[in-house]
């Protein structure tokens, strides 16, 4: 096997959705140059769930096939049962986030701190724990240490915990039942078989009535000088608003949700991790050098971002760790252990199995045989001579 102390893991097919996730997100960031005050975020939810919703027509317009086993079943106990767990995790969800803005809490601040993605891969690995019941190695255990590390590092640098108050420890709320609406999907997608289509339509759905019953209360209590009228009055220019809401409709909420979605689908929620990790990075640079005399020291933040990055990678077993047997129980040497039996299970005539091009295997039945054809002719031989 190589020697190299680093060598390169399984890398998905389609591993670049991360990095779509990363343009989207940092898109959704930069749309943020419209003029504040011009938003009406509950609007643009709205427009977004409806488009989430019309979405499901998609794969039966293009005919896009997948592992969903549920798509042409009638609904019954277990499917209702599922959705309706759905349901509950993002009515929690939205709970939090307008209990957060009632009571002034500061969550945004906490949102833009490295920090907050150690929490969120601490707060997965936990509920995956349970949930899924995925196993975690030392390999992990060790890439997910230095991960945190990283972007403890990377908050100090960039000065992050200069004006952090103690009431941001409360977001930690939100992002712990973030990860449990991700993981509870993943959830239906690998055991419950529920396409990724038909849960983006669900959570449309669901994400609708709940801002409509929103909605409708708001107007209940002010039906003149409520939030949403007022942000719209008070707009200078009004076609603002309708980017806005074209804006945050389709990057924001939809195309959003729909790539997660298809990361949930073919790798875990930490595969997301790369792209929060990649988006923070470019924001952070745009934002520095846009106020360059001020903050031209924190350009330093790429340094332990990069190992911040790395660190990711180990833990998703995109790279490995060849030494100490730290890789021992990475997918692809179990993949390779699990060959490797078969092979000798199916094909054990053969003289020798190729299982990878630093593996190979000796037949040891035929090894045997060639031993007792050797003993054989060496009786003989003396035989032979003890006649003559």
């Amino acid at each position: 096997m190589t020697k190299s102390p680093i060598i390169f893991g399984i890398i998905g097919k389609k591993l670049y959705l991360t990095i779509l996730l990363a343009l989207i997100m940092i898109l959704v960031d930069v749309k943020n140059i419209i003029p504040k005050g011009n938003s009406v975020t509950l609007i643009n939810s709205i427009c977004g769930s409806i488009i989430e919703m019309i979405s499901v027509f998609i794969p039966h317009i293009f005919k896009f096939k997948g592992k969903s086993t549920t798509s042409s079943r009638k609904c019954n106990k277990i499917i209702f049962k599922n959705y309706f767990v759905l349901f509950l995790t993002i009515a929690l969800n939205f709970g939090l986030d307008k209990i957060f803005s009632y009571f002034e809490f500061d969550s945004i601040y906490f949102d833009s701190m490295w920090i907050s993605l150690c929490f969120q891969m601490i707060f997965y690995f936990l509920l995956s724990l349970i949930i899924l019941k995925t196993k975690y190695y030392i390999h992990n255990i060790i890439s997910s240490i230095l991960f945190c590390l990283f972007t403890v590092i990377t908050d100090l640098i960039s000065e992050n915990f200069k004006d952090f108050k103690l009431s941001g420890f409360l977001s930690l709320i939100k992002y712990l039942f973030d990860d449990l609406q991700f993981c509870y999907i993943k959830y239906m997608i690998d055991r419950k078989y529920h396409s990724y289509w038909n849960i983006l339509f669900f959570t449309g759905l669901f994400y609708f009535i709940i801002d409509i019953i929103y909605f409708i209360i708001i107007i209940i209590i002010d039906p003149y000088n409520n939030s949403i009228f007022n942000t719209i009055r008070k707009a200078k220019e009004k076609y603002f608003i309708v980017i806005n809401v074209l804006l945050s409709a389709i990057f924001e909420f939809y195309l959003k949700t729909l790539i997660t979605l298809l990361i949930l689908e073919y790798f875990s929620f930490n595969h997301a991790l790369i792209s929060y990790v990649l988006s923070m990075i470019v924001v952070n640079l745009i934002n520095i050098i846009y106020n360059y005399a001020l903050h031209k020291m924190h350009l330093f933040f790429l340094i332990p971002a990069i190992f911040q990055i790395l660190s990711l990678l180990f833990f998703l077993e995109i790279l490995e760790f060849n030494f100490c047997n730290l890789n021992f129980n990475t997918k692809r040497n179990i993949m390779i252990r699990e060959k490797k039996e078969m092979l000798l299970r199916n094909y054990s005539d053969a003289s020798d199995i190729e299982i990878d091009k630093d593996f190979y295997i000796k037949n040891q039945e035929e090894e045997k045989n060639l031993e007792l054809y050797d003993i054989t002719r060496d009786s003989d031989e003396k035989d032979n001579d003890d006649e003559n």
